[in-house]
């Protein structure tokens, strides 16, 4: 036997909720089982974004002197607009952002992932690895009691499991928390590419002032072709994280290749020089959950709680994710926790979990915006005509020179009207505006 089968404390899935999940855990002195399918923690990860300085101290109060491995801080972060020709950006800098830690980082979570587990592992954490965790193992009431693997004699035993799975939901499914498989209308299959340049190009060409500046962009417009989906730019120490993200039911209506919409991005005419001489140092896609509220699981029962990417707690509109799955995680160690000293591991004696994330900002926001995903999917200019207007409206108005301004902001309305009336275009914000609200 390769390892003990017997644990307090069984996680499955080594991302940032699993990794929380089994340090809150082991931290209060139970033995936890980590059981990661990949060869390493992280080693099936393409993300590329930013992680959140306040749920990393949440778990690891000290943790900048552990040295984690960032890319840069986070010093500029905004919104790109893309027509067919021109760019517009958006983007804030400033004392928010000039705080000492950040409050946020740019990551490559492969690095980051496997760093994370190290931290883990020496808070006593048993990670398991290269293991696929097959189904659930209950005792003659039904409750969860383990977990079995495809590892010869490989049932492992635990009253609790929290499950951290990612957004492939097959083990909630089969410990009973949801009904169906991923639904097509509630993931965004995102494409993207890391390209490497030198430290020093990369600050000419994004405008920043050192290596201890960052840039986060989201990117709408002319980018997803009219289909429900953003792109983004998140600026590495020697690297350039650009990709793009689109409904998945969107792609297999349209016929459209995600591939083909990252090649679209990256030759823009204002994109393409910004990754011009840069190495390709890895291409990857994978599905991210944008359902929120209304796709979430049940997110506990009878010995089992489930976290982060598997309970959809993913906030579309402000692409945070990161954060929600390291406090869910931390949460739900917390439970397990709570449920050893009762000796209550039913769904009553873990509802503590469910309780905690509805005091928190993760239900509160993903609440909120309940709506919002719904609203993109009806909205679709909101993904092409209005950014894409946006974008050329500014080239015109910063390039009216010796041009009547009447005339100048009459073409300017024109391009609007031309394809909305102004009467839909006002019903139009006002539907965005009581999407973000929850009204």
């Amino acid at each position: 036997m390769l390892y003990p089968q017997e644990f307090d404390v069984i996680v499955v899935g080594a991302g940032l909720s699993g990794g929380a999940a089994a340090v809150m855990a082991a931290r209060a002195g139970l033995n936890v089982a980590l059981i990661e399918r990949g060869q390493s923690a992280g080693g099936k990860n393409y993300f590329g974004g930013t992680v959140y300085t306040h749920s990393l101290e949440a778990v690891y109060p000290d943790i900048m002197s552990r040295t984690p491995p960032f890319e840069r801080p986070v010093t500029e972060a905004g919104y790109w607009m893309l027509s067919k020709d021109n760019l517009a950006k958006f983007s804030v800098q400033g004392t928010e952002f000039n705080k000492q830690p950040a409050d946020a980082y740019i990551a490559l979570m492969a690095k980051f992932n496997e760093w994370w587990v190290e931290q883990a592992i020496k808070e006593g954490v048993f990670l398991i690895p290269k293991t696929l965790v097959t189904d659930v193992l209950r005792d003659e009431r039904g409750a969860i009691i383990g977990v079995q693997t495809d590892r010869p004699d490989g049932a492992v035993y635990a009253p609790v499991t929290i499950i951290c799975e990612g957004v492939n939901n097959m083990l909630a499914q089969k410990a009973g928390l949801i009904e169906h498989d991923i639904q097509p209308e509630r993931v965004a299959l995102v494409a993207k590419q890391l390209i490497g340049l030198p430290k020093e190009t990369i600050n000419a060409r994004f405008g920043l002032a050192d290596e201890q500046h960052g840039l986060a962009a989201s990117v709408m417009g002319d980018i997803s072709l009219g289909l429900t989906g953003l792109g983004f730019v998140y600026t590495g120490l020697e690297t350039v994280s650009m990709g793009v993200g689109v409904e998945l039911d969107e792609l297999s209506r349209s016929k459209v290749k995600i591939y083909d919409l990252l090649q679209h991005f990256l030759s823009h005419p204002s994109i393409a020089p910004l990754v011009k001489g840069g190495q390709l140092l890895e291409y990857g896609a994978h599905l991210i959950p944008e359902g929120g509220w209304k796709a979430m699981p049940k997110l506990y029962g009878d010995g089992v709680m489930v976290a982060g990417d598997a309970a959809a707690m993913v906030n579309a509109f402000h692409w945070e994710g990161t954060n929600m799955a390291i406090i869910a995680g931390k949460f739900a160690g917390e439970t397990a926790v709570e449920a050893h000293k009762r000796k209550d591991f039913t769904s009553a004696g873990l509802k503590l979990y469910k309780n905690k994330l509805d005091d928190s900002f993760i239900m509160k926001d993903l609440k909120q915006y309940r709506k919002f995903s719904d609203f993109l999917v009806n909205h679709h200019d909101f993904m092409e005509v209005y950014p894409s207007w946006m974008a050329n409206s500014l080239g015109k108005f910063f390039s009216g020179f010796g041009q009547p301004k009447k005339e100048l902001y009459g073409g300017i309305l024109k391009d609007l009207t031309g394809k909305k009336s102004l009467v839909k275009a006002g019903g139009d914000i006002l539907a965005f505006g009581r999407s973000l609200i929850g009204r």
